[in-house]
């Protein structure tokens, strides 16, 4: 499982690298939620669920006009709520 969130993780990251047509604060926000879900994957005290919420809240903005990354984020939450760290 931390192999698969750590590959999708990167697939959020280069697809925030390439897409120009999100908001700059809103990509932004997103790194921001990335940097802070890999910093904190080995750290004992993480709140998965919160993570999630918050990652999955970065995205309500843009849902229907970045359907993949869309769905990316999800995979990511739900793989946090599975892992239960």
């Amino acid at each position: 499982m931390r192999n698969e969130l750590e590959e999708a993780l990167r697939q959020l990251h280069t697809a925030l690298e390439s897409i120009e047509t999100l908001e700059p604060d809103e990509a932004e926000r997103l790194r921001r939620a990335v940097t802070e879900i890999s910093s904190t994957l080995d750290e004992q005290e993480v709140d998965s669920a919160t993570l999630a919420k918050r990652l999955q809240e970065q995205t309500d903005a843009f849902q229907e006009s970045h359907p993949v990354l869309t769905q990316t984020v999800g995979r990511i939450a739900d793989m946090l709520a599975q892992m239960g760290i």
